[in-house]
């Protein structure tokens, strides 16, 4: 890396095995829109589930392992990760926009076979957008609010702690709002409890807008089976439902 800038990785295994676990769930999906929820469903979900997660713990691990404790990250391998992320949050919001399109589109033009010309189709009670899915709405949007604080908590904790060129005017700032100790200087600790907290508040707002998803699909009176109205709302929120799961436990 001294020669190039760039990390020069070993074989691993965790992206072909990543590849698998996403083909396993896409299999899974087809496997319930063609049967429904069966034994055959619940083994393909467990197992490509699992794998997935499996994956994902190693392969961060291993990022973790490369850029903090060996040191093998330069500033252009830094500057690559996050151009990737930025592209891969781009081809998230194409992707929802994609299914909030086709909602959009079937929604103000033929609604399904079975009721051409109704939205939501007739024999579809729609779910009622100003109780549970409003407060599940407020229980995200103060989850990035606690997210937020708890990044601020930790980068005011470790410019504290390892910064040493610091600008005085940060370390002013962060000592403002910090604990003082005895002669003067500024409680670290006090920035790393308080990101614990706010974690710890991320999590169990999280595992809540779960559990009420979870309540919104059990007394949903339409199945995913049920015309492009089921199909597209059963996706587009199962999508946003399991990006707020992986989330949580990441």
């Amino acid at each position: 890396m001294a020669r190039t800038g760039y990390q020069l990785l070993s074989p691993s295994p965790w992206p072909i095995s990543a590849a698998a676990a996403v083909m396993g769930l896409c299999a899974t999906l087809l496997i319930f829109c063609g049967e429904g929820v069966s034994w055959i469903f619940w083994g393909s979900l467990s197992v490509s589930f699992s794998l997935f997660i499996f994956v994902l713990c190693n392969w961060w691990s291993d990022v973790v392992k490369e850029s903090t404790y060996l040191g093998e990250w330069s500033s252009y391998v830094v500057r690559t990760y996050a151009w990737g992320f930025r592209f891969f949050i781009i081809s998230e919001a194409f992707f929802f926009a994609g299914l909030l399109g086709s909602f959009v589109f079937y929604g103000v033009g033929e609604s399904s076979i079975h009721g051409v010309g109704f939205w939501p189709p007739r024999g579809i009670k729609p779910l009622v957008p100003w109780k549970m899915a409003l407060l599940n709405t407020a229980i995200l949007v103060g989850s990035s609010a606690t997210a937020n604080w708890a990044l601020k908590f930790v980068q005011a904790h470790n410019t504290l702690n390892f910064d040493m060129e610091v600008k005085k005017s940060e370390i002013k700032r962060f000592s403002k709002s910090g604990k003082k100790l005895a002669g003067g200087t500024v409680d670290t600790y006090y920035y790393q409890d308080r990101a614990v907290v706010a974690f710890i508040v991320t999590i169990i707002l999280g595992v809540s807008f779960t559990f009420l998803q979870a309540l919104e699909y059990y007394w949903a009176s339409f199945s995913f089976g049920d015309g492009i109205y089921g199909s597209t709302f059963y996706l587009l929120t199962g999508f946003h439902g399991l990006h707020v799961v992986i989330g949580t436990i990441f």
